[in-house]
């Protein structure tokens, strides 16, 4: 039977729960929203841009910098959704149920309807626009000295992107005669120092490859690596910026919260990471020093073949994020305090944040008694919209490998379970099932602690971090298995 790419967007919506349309009341509010805005005393007439992927629709963050005698003036602008989207409206409600954008491969579940995602809120160049600013001075080692958020009117002057942008870092006079010129040259200074301030602190910075899907129609007609480029880190650490301030200004105006915290490793996942390495030739023994200098270890093997598949070993000894109404911190970014602000658009958190902030400014309280539940809700859809993402991506990849059905490749143990081994395979960015029956014959043991397939007559030991030899078995596109055979 042959699967659509239709199928599989139908699958994941079904099996996940997600929301592919809008309530007929949401229809209705969102024509009611004035479709043209206009200029207002507040207007901020400065060259913001806007960088973003080549097909992006929603533009929800657009930045401009100069240098001033401290260091730094770096001002965040972002899409003012609390202003059109109102606590216990229909597309309130809504946004709330779906929580998050959910991004397919060629389909995208907006939180928000795409009169507001794509349109109205979005930060369009040469178009009047409401945002919340972050206005920021960083001294000359890029270290925050002040920061001050503000209900602005941008007009952006440019919608770049991170391919435009990245030939900035070849050659500086990229955008030579254009009015945001002298803005992205103090920017790319200032990411510079705040490169170094990431290492400083030991911010994890994992290299963990995705996969870029070229599609002929609705088929894969090629898989590749996507590139991270210094485009993307400059962005990132922009927003980093941002996040934080509003992190700051809830906790020194509220004693609840909205938090993005990453909690220290589990010390089982600790002790399995431990093992892994050595079955690697790394001699690294989990202590509370060496797991809070893990980007170390992240930086010092990144010259290594298999360094891929040893990030990705650290990865998944972290515990998963989640938003939560006391700050626990971030361990992977190494924040004390840390929050989403950036993307209101595609994230209900960062609504939240807007309108905490708003409430702070016109000196009012919030309503909070419902905080905690929401971000639970938050966290679960956001795995959601993940899982049901890569879902997608593996039906797509589990298509295209039937023609390599039979073939050898070589990858590496992943995950071992009493009944058998997942494989990751670089060369078809995926990862298959080697079940226990398949294996050289053996009476295997699972050995939880250290993640193995034990022999006991003839010693064949399987662990997490082996390379491996496998074949291409059958391939189950509809559920998105690959079985494999030694």
């Amino acid at each position: 039977m042959a699967f659509t790419l239709e199928n599989y967007h139908a699958k994941a919506i079904k099996d996940y729960g997600l929301h592919d349309s809008w309530p007929q009341e949401v229809l209705t509010e969102s024509k009611l929203i004035p479709v043209k805005v206009n200029k207002d005393q507040n207007f901020l007439d400065l060259p913001f841009v806007t960088i973003d992927g080549e097909d992006a629709k929603d533009f929800d963050d657009a930045i401009y910098c100069e240098m001033v005698p401290e260091g730094f003036n770096l001002k965040v602008a972002i899409a003012d959704v609390s202003y059109y989207v109102k606590e216990q409206s229909a597309i309130d409600l809504e946004a709330l149920n779906r929580a998050t954008s959910t991004y397919f491969p060629k389909k995208v579940i907006p939180m928000l309807p795409e009169i507001l995602s794509n349109e109205i809120c979005s930060l369009k160049p040469e178009k009047y626009r409401r945002t919340m600013m972050a206005d920021v001075v960083l001294d000359k080692t890029g270290t925050i000295v002040r920061y001050e958020f503000k209900q602005v009117m941008i007009k952006s002057s440019a919608r770049l992107t991170y391919n435009q942008v990245n030939l900035l870092f070849q050659d500086k006079n990229t955008f030579a005669g254009n009015s945001f010129e002298q803005s992205l040259a103090a920017a790319l200074t200032l990411h510079q120092l705040l490169l170094k301030n990431k290492k400083s602190r030991g911010a994890l910075d994992l290299d963990i490859g995705e996969p870029m899907l070229s599609f002929n129609k609705d088929k894969i007609n090629e898989i590749k690596l996507r590139s991270r480029l210094a485009s993307h880190s400059l962005i990132e650490e922009m927003m980093l910026i941002a996040n934080i301030c509003a992190a700051d200004f809830i906790t020194k105006n509220f004693n609840k919260g909205v938090y993005r915290n990453h909690e220290y490793p589990e010390s089982l996942k600790i002790d399995r990471l431990s093992q892994g390495l050595k079955k690697r030739n790394i001699n690294w023994g989990g202590s509370e020093e060496e797991v809070n200098n893990l980007f170390t270890l992240a930086n010092n093997v990144k010259s290594r073949s298999d360094s891929n598949v040893i990030h990705m070993m650290i990865l998944q000894a972290m515990q998963r994020a989640a938003y939560e109404t006391k700050c626990k911190g971030h361990f992977g970014l190494k924040f004390n305090l840390y929050t989403h602000f950036t993307s209101p658009i595609r994230r209900y958190p960062d609504l939240i944040v807007h309108r905490l902030i708003k409430t702070a400014l016109d000196g009012s309280k919030p309503d909070n008694d419902q905080l905690e539940n929401i971000l639970e809700h938050c966290s679960q859809k956001e795995r959601d919209a993940e899982f049901a993402s890569k879902q997608v991506i593996q039906n797509l990849i589990c298509e295209y490998s039937k023609k390599f059905i039979g073939q050898k490749f070589t990858g590496f143990i992943t995950g071992v379970k009493d009944f058998g081994l997942f494989v990751d395979m670089p060369d078809l960015y995926t990862t298959g099932m080697l079940h226990i029956s398949e294996l050289p014959s053996d009476h295997y043991r699972f050995n939880a602690r250290n993640q193995s397939l034990d022999g006991r007559r003839r010693g064949n030991k399987f662990t997490i971090g082996d390379k491996i030899e496998v074949h291409i078995g059958e391939i189950y596109e509809l559920e998105g298995k690959i079985s494999l055979y030694y």
